[in-house]
């Protein structure tokens, strides 16, 4: 929620919806913003209502504050409730007469000696969540047996840090315990047993659990023997060390989750469960047997994490029900011999993600996607079909593959039903830019990444876009100013376009559609910009990054909606040439994040006037001295992300020929300047323009773009 305060203008407006409307706008917000809607009279009871029906009974919180940088607002604030204290809570419902419908407390001082009003709050309430830390003041008994005297019922009871075994009453649907040891763990009533206990120990541990139970999970780790209740429907197992599983066929489980690096083969956990539907496995680095999983023919779905690879497990027809399996890890059979891995597939599969991350890849002889797939995620994983191309099903609607090198023929078409559509390559090849123009109708995401190499020729004939499409990002793709007409981007309904790598050198903002609200042209060539960006009125984000803007004259910016300008790494002198907008009278309260980072030659007097000038301006740079460190350490709107280098260092980068140009300031003055004018004359910064002319030679023959930008560029 990028929001700092309430709008008087909006919540006025708001104010004229039915209450209903109202309330569903008020659980959108932040819980911490509420307390200020109360000032706005027409929707003051419902805010009362919002504020009062969902809380967190604390003596200790913190009210997260909106910022006024933009593009930050309440994004910090994660409360879920509305976080008070018992006295202020019973104030609350005195005024308004208004219970709680959901409940979050703490076992505090103010819950025992407030008993009286805090039963009656529980009673009235339909959910109650309890979060209780063991204390030396308040032994356990004490609190269950309030407890208990209330009938109270809780949703969720998470009870931490007892310090010696308890009995726990009846009293809750779901229990968490955090290091707690029970004297027993047949709880009658509790469908969901959550149990964390890290402590290792060589002490074996013993659970036997009420048949009522649903849920259970545990986590821990010591040893220990588990009696599996029959009714169980899901079940999650953590262990470092040696689990040993006792068990009927356990005919409702549903959901089986396991985390056991100790474990050879499935075969020795002895669960027999012939209606699983989902299979996690995570973690358990010696499982190389997966012969016992074919038990389970029922199973819709299969979660393999950090686990060997089941090269001769997913036959055509070992799980006739089986609608998505994912992968993730590095242990391949035969890695390092590199031999060839042939992937088969259940043909009723509809998701499929595999992702090695190891630091080989995996070659594929033959690989045959079941036509039922709709959703295809392949990260690191090598096509070498005979043909050297890549094919894709026409069911497909999600396509992301990234690899080192991907080729597609020229008669390649993306699936007529795709909405997200992304391929990232070292090496991207098409033999044929034929298929831009006959994108799906469906359309919605479109991303091309080349690392190394990579082009896009297209035709003198336009692209038509699907109207569905919202999102494109091309980068590495060597993108020419001919290419960027025939993109045909301004008759587009686009709101994302970031493109990195290419040659345009003068900009043209009429090649750009007036929906736009992110563009990013990084990497591009462009030296000239044009007079005014203000065509595009909907733009929120515009990064210029890594361009040579060095000398560009002033540009006027469609203030209203832009709230972050990103100018890394443009070889820049000046900020002001790119603030004049916001000088202007009518765009005086205008906010604008500015971040310009990675442009050492910097001027310090024009950073200081501008900051002066323009209230709601908030910049980032590097900083060049340490009196600038010292101030951005005072100000909300000021901040140096990084020292620069030294530039004599050897680990810098800089040649000894390399001048760092910082102009000479008053670091007292830094908010003290004179007034700012877009066309003012800065006396003080004559000197540092004759360096300046000095560093054009140097910046001309040194292009020293970071080797990791080049390998793996980063769209802004």
């Amino acid at each position: 929620m990028v929001i700092a305060r309430p709008d008087v203008n909006l919540f006025h407006e708001v104010a004229k919806l039915p209450s209903e409307v109202v309330a569903i706008i008020l659980g959108y917000l932040p819980n911490c913003m509420l307390p200020e809607l109360l000032y706005f009279s027409p929707i003051k009871k419902i805010v009362a209502s919002t504020i009062l029906s969902n809380v967190h009974i604390t003596e200790i919180f913190e009210k997260h504050e909106g910022s006024d940088v933009p593009g930050v607002g309440y994004s910090e604030c994660d409360c879920n409730m509305f976080r008070i204290t018992l006295e202020n809570l019973k104030k609350g419902i005195d005024k308004w007469n208004i219970y709680p419908k959901t409940i979050k407390t703490e076992f505090t001082d103010s819950f025992e000696i407030g008993w009286d009003v805090f039963s009656k709050l529980l009673t009235k309430a339909s959910s109650i969540y309890g979060f209780f830390v063991g204390t030396s003041n308040y032994p356990p008994e004490e609190l269950f047996e309030l407890l208990m005297d209330s009938n109270v019922k809780f949703e969720s009871l998470h009870l931490m840090y007892f310090l010696t075994p308890v009995k726990l009453p009846p009293v809750a649907r779901s229990v968490t315990l955090h290091q707690i040891k029970l004297d027993t763990y047949v709880i009658p009533g509790v469908k969901q047993l959550i149990l964390r206990t890290k402590s290792i120990n060589q002490e074996r541990t013993n659970f036997t659990f009420s048949p009522d139970l649903e849920d259970l999970r545990i986590e821990a780790g010591s040893k220990m023997y588990v009696n599996l209740p029959p009714n169980l429907q899901e079940l999650y197992i953590s262990s470092t060390k040696t689990v040993n599983f006792r068990s009927e066929e356990m005919l409702k489980l549903k959901h089986l989750e396991l985390q056991l690096p100790t474990i050879q083969s499935f075969e020795e956990t002895g669960i027999r469960a012939p209606n699983l539907e989902k299979l996690v496995l995570s973690t358990c680095e010696e499982l190389d047997c997966f012969d016992n999983l074919k038990q389970f023919q029922h199973l819709k779905h299969l979660v393999l994490n950090n686990c060997t690879y089941p090269t001769n497990l997913l036959k055509q027809k070992s799980f006739p029900m089986l609608e998505s399996f994912q992968y993730s890890g590095t242990y391949f059979p035969n890695l390092d011999k590199m031999d060839i891995v042939t992937l088969t597939f259940p043909s009723t599969l509809k998701m499929l993600i595999v992702a090695n991350h190891g630091f080989s890849h995996v070659f594929l002889d033959t690989l045959s996607l079941p036509a039922t797939l709709t959703y295809l995620k392949l990260v690191n994983v090598v096509y070498n079909d005979d043909d050297g191309y890549f094919h894709l099903g026409e069911n497909l609607q999600y396509v992301h593959i990234e690899s080192f090198k991907l080729a597609f023929d020229r008669n390649f078409r993306i699936p007529h039903k795709v909405e997200f559509f992304l391929v990232e390559a070292f090496d991207l090849y098409f033999d044929s830019s034929d298929f831009m123009y006959h994108l799906p109708n469906s359309l919605i995401y479109l991303t091309l990444l080349a690392h190394e190499g990579g082009e896009m020729h297209l035709t003198n004939q336009r692209i038509k876009w699907p109207s569905m499409v919202d999102s494109i990002v091309l980068d590495g793709l060597n993108i020419d100013y001919r290419t960027l007409i025939s993109l045909n981007f301004n008759e587009s309904r686009l709101e994302t376009i970031r493109i990195c790598g290419g040659n345009i050198k003068k900009l043209d903002v009429d090649l750009f559609p007036v929906s736009v609200k992110d563009l990013a042209l990084m990497d591009m060539g462009i030296q000239e910009l044009p007079a005014s960006f203000e065509k595009l009125e909907n733009l929120h984000r515009l990064c210029l990054a890594k361009n040579r803007l060095k000398k560009v004259n002033s540009v006027k910016l469609p203030i209203s909606s832009l709230r972050v300008l990103v100018l890394r790494k443009c070889d820049l002198r000046l900020i002001s040439p790119f603030l004049v907008s916001m000088v202007e009278e009518e765009n005086r309260d205008a906010k604008l994040k500015v971040e310009a980072t990675g442009n050492s030659n910097i001027n310090v007097i024009d950073v200081r006037k501008s900051l002066k000038a323009i209230k709601g301006l908030s910049l980032d740079i590097n900083c060049v001295d340490e009196a600038l460190n010292r101030i951005s350490d005072n100000s909300t709107r000021f901040s140096c992300s990084s020292r620069l280098p030294d530039p004599y260092s050897e680990e810098s980068g800089f040649s000894e020929t390399e001048e760092v140009v910082v102009s000479d300031y008053d670091s007292d003055g830094l908010y003290n300047g004179s007034v700012f004018s877009p066309d003012e004359d800065d006396s003080d910064d004559d000197d540092d323009d004759d360096d300046d002319d000095d560093d054009d030679d140097d910046d001309d023959d040194d292009n020293d773009d970071d080797d990791e930008d080049h390998k793996r560029r980063r769209i802004c």
